[in-house]
């Protein structure tokens, strides 16, 4: 018997005796409320088992070394969840911050629809500012919601009443418009 059929047996006699046990593991971490597929998670940990045999690295206690590949596959994909979070919220606040006005008086003419919106979203309430700059951004309020972590109920609301309020700021500044 070949060495590569050696390997192949002692991988099939590991997933055999513990595809129930790392199922469970995994498992057992939820891993679903990250938006993370449980099965793709089992088949990387898979690959990890089988690069260590295929190196021909002894497993003494498969049990605890399998716990251990299944805990760090984990963190690994959370970690990698998390960094690609942060990269999304990066880029709403650079968004965002494209919202604020400018002292450039040649960027936007006087008088331009974008500088009155600017300016009356700067006076409403910081809740109800946020929620309008990010939908002004052509967020949807579900990405909303998730963005700031608030209810849909709750981003709903304060989208509406921010609406409200910044149509009503519009017409005391004096832009009038046949839609508002």
């Amino acid at each position: 018997m070949s060495s590569r059929q050696k390997k192949e047996r002692e991988f099939e006699k590991i997933m055999e005796e513990f595809s129930a046990f790392i199922r469970s593991l995994v498992l057992k971490y939820d891993l679903g409320k990250l938006g993370l597929d449980a099965d793709d998670l089992i088949q990387e940990i898979r690959l990890k088992l089988w690069k260590i045999i295929d190196h021909e690295k002894n497993i003494h206690n498969p049990a605890s070394y399998i716990k251990k590949v299944v805990e760090s596959a984990v963190i690994d994909q959370i970690r990698r969840v998390r960094k690609e979070e942060e990269v999304y919220i990066s880029e709403k606040q650079k968004l965002i911050s494209e919202l604020e006005p400018r002292s450039n008086r040649y960027q936007n003419p006087a008088g331009s629809m974008k500088e009155y919106i600017l300016k009356a979203t700067d006076q409403l309430l910081e809740s109800r500012k946020i929620v309008v700059k990010l939908y002004l951004l052509n967020m949807s309020l579900p990405e909303i919601s998730a963005y700031l972590n608030y209810s849909q109920d709750k981003t709903r609301n304060l989208l509406y009443r921010g609406l409200s309020d910044l149509k009503d700021i519009l017409k005391e500044m004096g832009f009038r418009h046949e839609r508002l």
